[in-house]
């Protein structure tokens, strides 16, 4: 049993994306390839009704290489793949590329391992006051 699958209506495949598969996440966001129709996807880049007519315009390809267009017209490669929010190279785990992510992750596990110095503060009426602060 699957915990995580398609909610489209007795669909089991696992989830692509917005808790669709990829089949259905690609129906949902592409239109039939003929420019009058707006009909969403069905197979090889047209509407159900354009593919029953075997009526297929020119392959789409990606504008990045040579590949069938997935969506946006860009093939599955391209349209999964994301590029870093600090610079340009390839994502390796939480929008950062392997780099920034070490960089992101060293920095909060120096965080973590700072030993916290405690001082204590008396105040005007003669009470003590704790105070925790991480020493540097």
């Amino acid at each position: 049993m699957r915990l995580y699958h398609c909610t489209w209506r007795h669909c089991s495949r696992p989830v692509f994306s917005l808790t669709l598969c990829r089949g259905h996440f690609r129906a949902f966001r592409v239109q039939c390839a003929w420019p009058e129709c707006q009909t969403t996807s069905y197979c090889r880049q047209v509407c159900a009704k354009h593919y029953r007519k075997k009526e297929f315009p020119p392959v789409q390809l990606c504008l990045q290489c040579a590949q069938p267009s997935y969506i946006d017209n860009k093939c599955f490669y391209h349209y999964t793949q994301r590029q870093c929010i600090q610079c340009n190279r390839r994502v390796f785990s939480k929008q950062l590329c392997q780099t920034h992510y070490m960089q992101a992750y060293r920095k909060s596990k120096r965080k973590q391992n700072q030993p916290v110095s405690v001082s204590t503060t008396v105040t005007e009426n003669g009470t003590p006051v704790e105070e925790s602060t991480p020493s540097s």
